[in-house]
């Protein structure tokens, strides 16, 4: 399992620190979140509406850290095998 530290855009201070602190564990990495723009947060059954081959459907890529790159600056999430 690698564990990824997501750090927040205006936190490049604390993705350095992260680095320094960190330093030879092969099983983490460190990046800046990428994203650009609002997420748009799903309503319970928004999904049923939409067409089955709508690839919106299952995005991938949301993992629910918003709340803690806001918050603390960093969020961390685990890479599945």
């Amino acid at each position: 399992m690698r564990l990824i530290f997501v750090v927040a855009r205006d936190q490049l201070a604390r993705q350095e620190s992260l680095r320094a602190s960190l330093v030879g564990a092969d099983d983490i990495l460190i990046v800046v979140d990428r994203r650009d723009g609002q997420r748009r947060v799903a309503e319970p059954g928004d999904h049923a509406e939409r067409p089955s081959g709508d690839r919106r459907v299952r995005e991938r890529r949301t993992t629910g850290i918003d709340g803690s790159l806001r918050a603390m600056g960093w969020a961390l999430v685990e890479q599945a095998p």
